[in-house]
Formats: structure tokens, sequence, C-alpha cells
């Protein structure tokens, strides 16, 4: 599930990862890199990439994105609120980060795309001892599919015509929805479902049809900020060839 972000690491010896890492980092401090203007840097609850219910563990992408702001000396919190309140402070303010962000056709103008972080897929979810639901007809003929606001999950649903969407602040509230039985099923990440299925209480495993979408989570700015996407790509390359990328996997289980 590692994200394909060139693996320089695997094909990499040790003593070279080491060097080539050392390098990197070098390099980036070396530049006076724009990046140390980060004005703030926000997300959301979607487990188990961004957790704010953990006292410690704060999520795969979180910690990913944690690494390489340590890499360039930059000394802002990440910010955890509703997603929607994310989402407006970044579309209004220049410099602000967000993550983990779906790139997708309707915001590609609309945001500086830094780097990607990790690949997801998306499924319809449902139920433990439902019927698969495996298509977008089978959907359509629900009674109701729930995702969160303003995500690209619902973009995609919007997209193929759904018109028995219900939409939820959280993706922990989506989930409450599910176990509640007040939807049928859920459409946004499968590893977003499954950690918040557990959060809630729910009993055994979901049920997931066929995957629909393949997409990667980046982290973003504000389309008006005067940040270089190259010092941050140069930041992942870093934690991929000094091996960190991978123990945070291994950390989550999610290798």
């Amino acid at each position: 599930m590692i994200s394909k972000l060139g693996r320089v690491a695997s094909t990499m010896g040790a003593a070279a990862r080491i060097a080539a890492a050392g390098a990197l980092v070098a390099g980036l401090l070396g530049a006076g890199t724009a990046s140390a203007q980060v004005a703030r840097v926000v997300t959301a609850d979607f487990a188990p990439l961004t957790d704010s219910t953990s006292p410690d563990k704060k999520g795969l992408v979180h910690d990913i994105v944690l690494e390489m702001m340590k890499l360039q000396k930059i000394d802002k919190p990440i910010e955890f609120m509703a997603w929607n309140a994310a989402v407006q402070l970044a579309d209004s303010t220049a410099n602000v980060l967000i993550l983990p962000m779906t790139r997708t056709a309707a915001r590609e103008d609309k945001y500086l795309w830094l780097t990607k972080t990790f690949d997801l897929n998306r499924s319809f979810g449902a139920r433990p001892g439902s019927a698969p639901v495996n298509t977008i007809d089978q959907a359509k003929a629900l009674k109701a599919v729930g995702t969160t606001v303003n995500s690209a999950s619902l973009a995609y649903l919007k997209d193929k015509g759904l018109t028995n969407i219900q939409e939820f602040p959280s993706s922990r509230d989506l989930m409450q929805a599910l176990k509640d039985a007040k939807i049928d099923a859920v459409y946004q990440p499968d590893a977003f479902a499954k950690a918040d299925w557990k959060a809630v209480g729910g009993s055994g495993a979901l049920v997931f049809g066929e995957i629909q979408e393949r997409s990667a989570s980046y982290l973003a700015a504000n389309k008006g900020s005067n940040l270089n996407p190259a010092d941050w790509q140069g930041a992942i390359q870093v934690l991929e060839q000094d091996g960190t990328i991978d123990k945070l996997v291994a950390l989550y289980g999610m290798n």
C-alpha cells in the first residue's frame, strides 16, 4: 500500500541510502527554502491517516508530514479541526497547508500540490452480513449511501449520478450512521472506514465491494502560497531513503 514515490530506497544499500538522504537534507536546508513561510498546517480526523483521538499515534500521513516539516526546520503544530473548516481555511489563506487531500479534476487548479504521501483504495462498504456493493448501479438501488462533506468521495458519487447520498461532517459520524442502520453503505477510503468502524464500536468485518477508485493522498496548500513543491518532494525522498517511511507504514500496520 506504500505510495509509489519512486521507491529509491528499495534499490539502494543502507550506506548508500543514508548518504543520499544526507545529501538531500543538506540541499533542503542550504537552499533557504520558502517552506519556512508556512502559516498553518490543518487536518481533520481520517484515521488511520490522521487521528486526534490517539495520545501518541496521530496517524500515518500526519507523521509523514511532521517528519517532512522537521527536515525543513518548520516549527508549526498540525492542527485538527472539522474537515469543512480546514478546507475553508486552506481555500482562503495563503501558505496554509492541508492534509490529507485527494487530487481531483475539480481541485486541480484550486491548490498548490506539494507532494503525494500515500495511496488509497475506495470501495462501497456495508455492514457485516450484507451483500457486497460492487457497482454504481447497485449503489444507486440502495436507500442511502453515506459519505463525508467536501470530499473527493462525494464528488465521485455525484459525478456518477447518485441521488441517494447522505453527507456527514466526519468519517466517525459516517460510520456511526452505518452502525445505526441510518444508511445502507458508505463510500470513502477503505482505510478510514475500517478504522472508524472499530472506533464507533462496530463488531464484525465490514463488507467491501469491488474497488471503484485508487487515489493518492496529497499534502496541498492554498493556490496563492509561495511554497516550492520541490522542497516537499525532496523531503519525502529523504524519508524514503533513510527508512522512515517504511518504519511508519509498519507502525500503523499498513504494510
